[in-house]
């Protein structure tokens, strides 16, 4: 758990991780931004930013005609189906995207990113940047693929709209997202995550927060 501040206002990242109960290589997380419910005497906090997802240890990538792999990615919503789809049958993308001579063959689990949400209160403040950061720092490990689509939220979003945000997303070069083909799948990220981050500075979560 970490403080921060934004405007005055005292804030909160909290992480949390969890086997899934039905599949021990299946890793849950969750990172959330909240209001420091003791700085403002409030019982319940709101959650005010949330990323969520999952983190697959197969200790290999998933190929087209894997049912195991295949029911993981199934059982989710969103856009996890599409992420199973590019993993396993767009392999060649992902090398193309990825660009280093072998990386992707030294890749043993999968990240997926799949839901990422900020109160518009909280808009412009960099907040899912510092929540995606936060979830590198923790996840990170040799082999490690990361995978998300960059989506707004609201209704009636546009493949223009998901590239945009795809590209703000690619502005942190710490993160090292790279587009997988902004022609086929726009606003869709991959990184490789195979090296453990060190505790951010509080005036570095304070800057870039701010």
């Amino acid at each position: 758990m970490r403080a921060i501040e934004v405007e005055d206002r005292c804030f909160k990242i909290e992480t949390a991780f969890g086997n899934n109960p039905e599949e021990p290589k299946i890793l849950e997380f969750s990172v959330e931004l909240r209001q420091d419910g003791a700085a403002h005497d409030i019982v319940c906090p709101a959650i005010l930013g949330y990323l969520g997802g999952f983190v697959v240890r197969a200790g290999y990538l998933p190929q087209g005609d894997d049912n195991w792999y295949f029911d993981i990615f199934d059982m989710r919503s969103g856009h996890a189906m599409e992420a199973f789809h590019i993993l396993a049958d767009e392999r060649s993308l992902l090398r193309r995207a990825l660009g280093r001579r072998g990386v992707l063959d030294e890749c043993t689990c999968v990240a997926h990113l799949e839901q990422i949400s900020v109160h518009p209160s909280l808009y412009g403040h960099g907040v899912e940047l510092r929540l995606i950061r936060e979830a590198q720092r923790v996840l990170a490990r040799p082999g490690l693929l990361a995978v998300m689509k960059a989506h707004p939220q609201g209704a009636s979003i546009s493949d223009v709209d998901c590239a945009r945000l795809a590209a703000h997303y690619q502005s942190d070069h710490q993160l090292g997202f790279i587009a997988i083909s902004q022609q086929r799948y726009p606003g869709w990220l991959a990184a490789i995550w195979n090296r453990p981050l060190g505790e951010p500075a509080d005036e570095t979560v304070l800057h870039r927060l701010t």
